[in-house]
């Protein structure tokens, strides 16, 4: 079984939501996004936990893509876009340095 499947069963409960297709389908985003972010080729050390709270929050925003804020009844709400700043803090130490030449 991959790091992804074994993590639908948790996110399911956690979200109250039955439809395993759709988790593993955010769990997948989730993963590529914080491979993406950190540079890494798998899940290292404690990346798989902030797989799960992107995925949460990804679940979250279905419905909200592409809007940054959003006013009902005199009340604003202001989305943040693409992966939070305490998920990324958490991340930070997982990231791959990039060496470049002058």
């Amino acid at each position: 079984m991959d790091q992804v499947a074994e993590m639908v069963p948790s996110v399911s409960a956690r979200l109250k939501v039955t439809d395993d297709e759709l988790i593993k389908e955010l769990l997948e985003e989730a993963n590529a996004q914080v491979l993406d972010y950190t540079g890494q080729k798998e899940l290292v050390g404690n990346m798989s936990v902030y797989v799960k709270k992107l995925a949460v929050i990804n679940y979250n925003r279905l419905g909200l893509e592409g809007e940054t804020q959003r006013s009902e009844g005199g009340v604003t709400n202001y989305l943040e876009t693409g992966v939070p700043k305490d998920i990324r803090q958490g991340l930070n130490r997982y990231r791959i340095a990039k060496v470049t030449k002058l």
